[in-house]
């Protein structure tokens, strides 16, 4: 990864973050420009906030993981 694609990566996560989304279970790649992101989030709604944030992303695959049993 370039310096253009760490920047890229770290103002997607930073994006994230500002939302109130957990990022440490998403894979975000960036290789030219071109994004990836892929991984799991606790639940619906992170999900949906995950993907307002990352509008524009051209591969984003964001499920929901199951609950821990209590």
């Amino acid at each position: 990864m370039n310096d253009r694609d760490e920047a890229i990566r770290g103002k997607l996560i930073d994006r994230l973050t500002a939302v109130g989304v957990d990022a440490r279970n998403l894979k975000v790649e960036v290789d030219g420009g071109q994004v990836a992101v892929q991984g799991a989030v606790p639940s619906e709604d992170e999900r949906r906030r995950a993907v307002d944030a990352l509008i524009g992303v051209h591969t984003l695959e964001i499920s929901v993981r199951p609950a821990d049993p209590a």
